[in-house]
């Protein structure tokens, strides 16, 4: 190849590097990345010199090719089958020459030995695409490359497959040539010719100018809109915008153009760094260094809901091991330095790098906020077809009626709670045990919703083993040997109340003295408060590495708690918590009309529920008089005589209910004075 370089050709590279990223000459190479040399992103003229040279030094007697458009072409700034040597493994080069003399030497694709396609497979920077264009250069009267273009035009004739191994590969081929009567060379040039019909997009490497403007891009080029983040906030965006750059991390990966698709990032990945999520990562990368081109719009964002200003890319990526922090570079005229808060209830992504389209919400909210970027209200800007919108889910309607028939307070009551949770959006619902808390707490948040739906509500309990990981934001074991950070309970519920802002969402909290409030509150304890709801006030949480990845509690998300008041086991509820709840006492509803239907309902004759509310009367009179032992909160609720079993409701069941439920509860309350217990006792013979 050194020959052919002085001879004035442009074959691809010669050099490899060494772990020390020390240039030398290639001492080794695979039968693929040599048929690159001519079939790759290069001019035709430089197609036919080097193929005549070739022809010339091996005394080939067989024509030049005319042209090349049924030709599939790899990119040329990533055309090797092999990566450097430093992240060469030892039987790279020689498993890729042993698939290649295997399928020269087989008679029908159906021997193919689809291990040996499978080890080639997961070699790094082979991916299925580039794996069968190179067997089609090799026999091009057997193979078909699974190319975009070839693929595409298989869907066309309703082969909706999509190769990933061997035999997946071999079936997709199979399809083809029964859905197609044409040659495997006259396939690949129907596509080539379908792409040049039907192109509404550029090319891989289409071309445009520096500092572009939506002027200078050309008919076919539909401008994309992007969001990249600093990494570590604040002091990395004022190098960018004094520098004139956007950049991305994962430096350990290399030069991004060693890979020649998003699979091979994907399976390099876990090599060079702990993560969860190689794919994810990966195709962060591929768009930094393959999707975004000159004449995009960036916008930088610090987090969550705000954003530091906007740029048009002019430059294609670049590697360059002395910039700090990050390697992998892209040239960005930064047009605005500016910080935007996002409306409240618009959340942006937390990935590094996110495609957009004008369709986008945020988007749209940023070409409002910074009112000059090219572009976003132009008809001649290609958008996405709006995606149908799903089905929405039917749900009950909810009023005050239907809340009137299961509670047993008064309406003015229920109307009071309702406002104070709309008001304060945050209620404790406390009173003694049995006075249907729990039970209130769902039907004031479907109260508050207006609907009967259960997907915005959510109910935990609290314990003293409950801890802010749970809750919050914690590590947790991943099953693989390390911590990975999850968010917890009220962290998801909260992400979900965001995606939708315009509908309310009620997270229960039953017994909310049960934990250990500060320690599982964290953060929250400021950012519930109810002046506090707004991406203003959002905070990095304790345990995000990203101090960028801010959290706050939106105005749409109510929290309703509820408490026992006769527990003698709980601590004081903190009193910065007091100040962040409204408090509403329930009292036992036996002289509610509501309670008597119900219990006519489950077939109580009148008498028994007379019978019912005096004996409790009486009792509930007396426990609320003892104010220096109980007490109004150690009153018994009505909840004990609500029966859902749908056995008989008479004298049998109530003898049942005071000898077994209401007789344990007195000798507790009364453990240390056995005359008042007596007297207690005597309301229930």
């Amino acid at each position: 190849m050194a020959d052919w370089i002085d001879a004035g050709l442009k074959p691809s590279g010669v050099t490899d590097k060494d772990v020390d990223d020390a240039r030398f000459q290639l001492t080794e190479i695979d039968p693929f990345t040599f048929f690159v040399n001519f079939n790759r992103g290069t001019s035709d003229d430089n197609r036919r010199s080097i193929l005549s040279a070739l022809k010339e030094a091996w005394g080939l007697r067989s024509d030049l090719p005319t042209d090349f458009d049924a030709l599939p072409v790899m990119n040329p700034q990533n055309s090797w089958f092999m990566p450097y040597k430093k992240k060469r493994e030892h039987n790279h080069v020689a498993t890729l020459w042993r698939f290649y003399k295997h399928c020269q030497k087989i008679d029908s694709v159906e021997q193919m030995d689809t291990e040996l396609f499978d080890a080639c497979r997961q070699l790094l920077q082979v991916g299925v695409a580039s794996l069968t264009m190179g067997m089609f250069w090799s026999r091009p009267d057997f193979w078909i490359a699974a190319d975009s273009k070839n693929r595409s035009y298989a869907r066309s004739l309703g082969v909706m497959s999509v190769p990933e191994d061997g035999k997946t590969y071999l079936a997709w081929l199979r399809e083809v040539r029964d859905r197609s009567d044409k040659s495997t060379c006259e396939f690949s040039l129907q596509a080539h010719l379908n792409t040049l019909k039907g192109k509404a997009s550029p090319e891989p490497n289409a071309s445009v100018s520096p500092n572009a403007d939506q002027a200078d891009l050309s008919d076919d080029r539909v401008r994309s809109y992007w969001l990249l983040a600093p990494g570590e906030g604040a002091r990395l965006w004022d190098n960018w915008y004094a520098e004139g750059i956007g950049a991305i991390g994962w430096n350990a990966m290399g030069d991004l153009r060693d890979y020649d698709s998003k699979e091979a990032m994907a399976e390099y990945l876990p090599k060079v760094l702990e993560d969860s999520g190689p794919v994810h990562v990966a195709q962060m990368l591929w768009a930094f260094s393959r999707e975004m081109k000159p004449g995009d719009i960036v916008f930088a964002k610090h987090g969550l809901w705000k954003t530091c200003g906007w740029g048009i890319v002019t430059g294609d990526y670049e590697h360059d091991d002395s910039q700090e922090p990050y390697h992998n570079l892209r040239k960005i005229d930064w047009k605005s330095g500016v910080e935007k808060t996002m409306p409240t209830g618009v959340q942006l992504p937390l990935k590094t790098i996110t495609r957009m389209t004008p369709k986008t919400k945020y988007l749209s909210q940023l070409a409002q906020q910074y009112g000059d970027v090219p572009g976003l209200e132009s008809e001649s800007i290609a958008t996405e077809p709006p995606k149908p919108s799903p089905a929405k889910p039917t749900h009950a309607p909810y009023g005050m009626s239907d809340a009137m028939d299961d509670l047993f307070m008064s309406a003015e009551l229920v109307e009071t709670c309702v406002e104070l949770l709309r008001r304060k959006k945050n209620l404790v619902l406390q009173g003694a045990p049995g006075t249907g808390k729990t039970f209130v707490a769902k039907r004031l948040a479907y109260l508050l919703m207006g609907e009967k739906d259960e997907s915005r509500v959510q109910m935990v309990q609290f314990h003293q083993s409950l801890t802010y990981e749970d809750f919050v934001q914690g590590f947790k074991p991943s099953g693989e040997g390390h911590f990975k950070l999850e968010k917890g309970t009220f962290h998801n519920f909260v992400d979900a109340a965001l995606a939708k802002p315009d509908m309310d969402f009620v997270f229960v909290i039953d017994e909310i003295n049960r934990g250990n409030l500060s320690k599982v509150f964290g953060e929250l304890m400021m950012l519930i408060e109810p002046d506090k709801r707004s991406s203003d006030f959002a905070i990095p949480l304790s345990y995000s590495s990203d101090r960028d990845a801010t959290f706050y509690v939106p105005p749409n998300v109510h929290l309703i708690g509820t408490m026992n008041t006769a527990d003698r086991s709980l601590s004081m509820v903190d009193y910065a918590l007091r100040r962040r709840f409204t408090f509403v006492e329930l009292d036992p509803g036996f002289g509610s009309d509501t309670f008597g239907q119900v219990l006519v309902r489950a077939g109580a004759s009148p008498e028994l529920i007379s019978d019912v509310r005096e004996r409790m009367k009486r009792l509930n009179e007396m426990i609320a008089s003892d104010e220096a032992n109980l007490g109004r909160g150690y009153r018994i609720g009505h909840s004990f005589f609500c029966r859902t079993d749908g056995e008989p409701t008479d004298e049998a069941w109530l003898r049942n209910v005071l000898s077994y439920e209401i007789k344990p509860l007195l000798e507790e309350y009364y453990c240390d004075d056995p005359k008042l217990l007596r007297l207690a006792l005597e309301v229930l013979e």
